[in-house]
């Protein structure tokens, strides 16, 4: 069950609508997750589905199989297009092996103890013969931290509370009967190495900057101001100030030591025999 300050955060209208989860990042990860489902999947259901990005694009593709969806936030099920149900992971409103896959994507990685190990025994329970995860990788979780106004607690302003690399993916379903089959990860970019180190350095405030709608332990929120119109920009001719800061600025990343990172890891987990 929904605690009070996930029930408004969750319920959100503004949370599910729009393009938010339809970059291009997301596209590929959503096509390449259903590329993923086995051939022999007759029925598929959609764990914490949110506002059906994935089960739509099944569904606007017309693959062949059944399609189901489950969340607990009423607002985000408004915007999903194929059968679905109002229920929470840590009991999911549908019998034992009662779809061939059953997939969650981006959810585990929210959940406390306690509803994390509930969750992954009721994933289980559901799928009859597959699983599909995907979670972010090796995300930092301390790297998207912001601090409550109010109680100055500082928390993980996507409420993630816990990340995953090779070795945890691999093994989490082979307590529950699942064994992994391929595991891939996804969203490649470049990224400054040791940059976060020197933005926990030089820049400290930006990891207490609030970005969250509400806070977990106070239930805090950022007072909604009433939306004005942008003044016209007056264009004014720039300065050798305005010209050389953009570039000094820009000079470090040019020559910066870069490391590839993967945003994703996503893995498929078969029923033992």
């Amino acid at each position: 069950m929904m605690k009070d300050f996930e029930k408004e955060y969750y319920e959100d209208e503004a949370f599910w609508e729009g393009d938010m989860l339809k970059d291009e990042a997301n596209q590929q990860r959503i096509e390449f997750t259903a590329a993923m489902v086995p051939t022999d999947v007759r029925s598929l259901c959609d764990v914490g589905c949110g506002n059906g990005v994935f089960v739509n694009y099944l569904a606007d593709k017309k693959y062949s199989f059944s399609i189901m969806a489950i969340d607990r936030s009423v607002a985000a099920l408004k915007y999903v297009r194929t059968e679905k149900k109002e229920g929470d992971l840590s009991a999911i409103p549908l019998d034992d092996a009662s779809y061939d896959c059953v997939t969650c994507l981006e959810v585990i990685e929210h959940l406390p103890y306690g509803a994390y190990e509930k969750g992954l025994t009721e994933l289980a329970r559901v799928a009859k013969k597959y699983i599909i995860v995907s979670v972010p990788f090796q995300e930092l979780l301390e790297e998207r931290h912001n601090q409550c106004p109010s109680c100055k607690t500082i928390f993980n302003h996507d409420l993630h509370l816990r990340n995953f690399d090779d070795e945890k993916m691999k093994s989490l379903l082979s307590a529950h009967g699942f064994s992994l089959t391929q595991l891939d990860h996804l969203g490649a970019a470049d990224h400054l190495k040791g940059h976060h180190l020197f933005r926990k350095l030089f820049y400290k405030e930006q990891f207490k900057e609030w970005r969250s709608p509400i806070c977990p332990i106070c239930g805090f929120v950022k007072e909604k101001t009433a939306d004005h119109k942008p003044l016209t920009a007056v264009a004014s001719r720039p300065t050798m100030k305005s010209k050389i800061i953009p570039f000094l600025t820009s000079l470090p990343k040019m020559i910066w030591q870069k490391e590839k990172k993967y945003y994703w890891v996503i893995g498929l987990y078969k029923k033992d025999q």
